[in-house]
Parts: C-alpha cells; structure tokens; sequence
C-alpha cells in the first residue's frame, strides 16, 4: 500500500491509499482525507436509459456535477444528436490515471472523483466516433479527453451549478401562417439547418472555408458562419431571411420568428 496526496483543481489537496504496495498503473484507490465520497451519488439520465453500460441510465456522479450531466445530455437530446451515442464504459472508478500513452501515473483518475464518463470506448478509436457531442460537453464546463488522446473521455473542468440550456425551440411564421421550419434559438442566435433554409429561400449556397458559407439569393449575397453539431449544420436565419427576400421580426418574449415577403 501507498500513500500520497494530490492537489486537486477543484476539490483541493486529498490524500489517498493504492491498493498495491508498490505503484501499479490503473491501481485501485481509497481516499483517505480531503475528499468526501457520500457526495458521490446515483442521477438518473433519461437519455442514457438504453445505452448500454449505463445501468438504465443510472451513473454514479458527484453530486455537484448532477446538474451539468443532465443538462449536457438533454441539449444532446435536443440537437438531435443521440444516436452517435452506442455506449458507455462507467463513470464513477475508484483508481488511478491510465494514460493511453501507457505510462506510470501517480494521480488519481477524475473517474475517483466522480466527475467523468467514458462513451463509446469500444468503436476501435479510442471513442472517437463521440466527437459531434463534444462541442455540447465543452460547452457546459466539461473537458473533452481528446486532447491527451483519449476521446472517449469527458470530465468536469469547471463546475457549473446552475446551467443554462444552450438552445430553444423557435417558432416561424410566414406571411402570417405557421412553418414547419424548425428553428432554434442556439447560443443566444436564431439559426436552423443550412439545408433547410437553403430550400425554403432558394438560396445558391457556396463554400467559403470550414465554417462559413457565400449565400445568394434574389436579393443579394451574404457570407455566413456556420455552427456544426455532428452531421448537422446550422446557420443563422435572418440574413439568410433577408438574402431570400423576407423582412424579420423575432419576438423575443414568444419566441416567434416572423417572417414576411419584402
């Protein structure tokens, strides 16, 4: 058995035993001081009821993190991003830091702590098939393992108590009659999918870089930047409103965009 103590960014300095006598890599861990285990407890994740591995949904994190866990899965939920979730390898893991590099490490593992997840570890790529909900995750104070090549990996960075949803439901009239577009207010911006408003406005629609796009339509050229969640891709509505040839009007107590034929 060995002793040691870590300084934790977010808990402090807690002090732990290994299973082994000596350092073994992944070895189990107890906390001695410092850290409270009974704040570690089950949450429910309705998103994650039949992902395999997850318990029906039941994941062990710390209490604190509850919040931002459930809010992180319902904006994937929301954005329609779930089906790149197959499964899930745990959360909560009493034991120390596996690198993937293979090396020795003396830390324990932010799985100890009760503030990480590990999806899709078995897709042959270390989960990075998980990559279109990464920008959700990073979004709401989590830490995307994928920058110490281990993208199957989430943890908390910064602890977020009370989290806001990073998109709404928008409704859109046309000329006074109710649209089936389905719109989003995403990060403060009333954006729908590229595709969509490319039909609905007769939009000629080029690409300029990565993230943005040179959009024309019968009353001039736009260039526009795009936000892409997975394989899906968004852009905001009211220049491309505009480009289309409709005046906009977003009401922002309703939320109703409405949308009328200049």
């Amino acid at each position: 058995m060995s002793i040691a103590s870590y300084n934790h960014p977010l808990f402090g300095l807690v002090t732990f035993k290994t299973k082994h006598s000596g350092w073994v890599r992944g070895d189990d861990i107890t906390f001695a001081s410092g850290f409270d285990i009974n704040q570690i407890q089950v949450v429910h994740i309705p998103q994650l009821e039949k992902i395999p591995g997850t318990h029906g949904g039941n994941l062990k994190f710390h209490q604190r993190a509850h919040a931002q866990v459930l809010a992180a899965f319902a904006e994937i939920e929301r954005l329609g991003l779930m089906h790149h979730i197959k499964t899930c390898a745990g959360s909560l893991n009493f034991r120390l830091k596996k690198p993937t590099s293979g090396r020795l490490s003396k830390e324990p593992s932010n799985h100890a702590f009760g503030i990480a997840i590990d999806l899709n570890a078995d897709d042959g790529s270390l989960g990075a098939s998980v990559a279109p909900v990464a920008p959700v995750f990073e979004s709401l104070g989590f830490r995307w393992g994928k920058a110490f090549s281990d993208p199957m990996h989430f943890e908390i960075k910064t602890f977020v108590d009370h989290p806001k949803a990073l998109s709404s439901p928008v409704a859109v009239t046309i000329d006074g009659k109710k649209s089936a577009l389905e719109a989003k207010n995403l990060f403060g911006d009333v954006v729908a999918k590229l595709s969509d408003l490319e039909k609905l406005f007769d939009l000629d629609v080029t690409s300029a870089s990565e993230s943005s796009v040179i959009v024309q339509g019968k009353t001039g050229t736009a260039l526009t930047e795009l936000r892409q969640f997975g394989d899906q891709v968004y852009a905001s509505l009211l220049p491309l409103a505009g480009v289309g040839g409709f005046h906009s009007h977003f009401d922002n107590v309703s939320k109703v965009l409405h949308l009328t034929k200049a």
